[in-house]
């Protein structure tokens, strides 16, 4: 879904919330996040009623490309 704007909500492990905000996908398709490090993030991603949850982590053998949240 490219240049789309989703809205993105992050709470950490500890019940930070990291990030809270409008995210807008490149032309790829893909957007970008910059999440503190060291942190299991619980994510949820809106869009037009849709949504999609799950688990990011930001370890250092954590993976830097995440495609498995699908909306629905």
């Amino acid at each position: 879904m490219a240049l789309k704007s989703f809205q993105v909500k992050g709470i950490d492990q500890d019940g930070e919330i990291v990030i809270d905000q409008t995210v807008n996908t490149l032309r790829n398709g893909f957007m970008e996040l910059w999440l503190p490090r060291e942190r299991l993030i619980s994510l949820s991603i809106k869009h037009l009623g849709l949504a999609a949850k799950g688990f990011l982590a930001t370890f250092d053998d954590s993976p830097t490309c995440v495609t498995t949240f699908q909306l629905k």
